[in-house]
């Protein structure tokens, strides 16, 4: 199940969060098939949308501890993301892209 694009939407676990990059995937692929939600016995929860070999993944993963996309196709420009600082401090930032 490897996919070419991965995303950090959120560097911790946020339901809301991921109920909103599930929100904003349905606005955005309203024709995409979208399976049941999967939630796992540590409360993770994880959204599949459309089919192989076009998925889109969406992960609010408890082990992880982060919320994230592994997707078949290019979202940039779509969703957030969250990603390092230019001065390599560690601390993050929301960054749309």
């Amino acid at each position: 199940m490897n996919k070419k694009y991965d995303y950090t939407i959120y560097p911790d676990n946020n339901p809301k969060i991921f109920k909103d990059t599930c929100k904003r995937i349905e606005e955005i692929f309203p024709n995409m098939k979208k399976d049941e939600l999967l939630i796992d016995v540590d409360g993770s929860t994880v959204q599949i949308f459309g089919e192989e070999p076009k998925e889109i993944i969406v992960y609010d993963d408890y082990d992880v501890g982060a919320v994230f996309v592994k997707s078949d196709i290019d979202l940039s420009g779509v969703i957030s993301d969250y990603r390092k600082t230019k001065d390599n401090s560690g601390k993050r930032e929301k960054i749309a892209v």
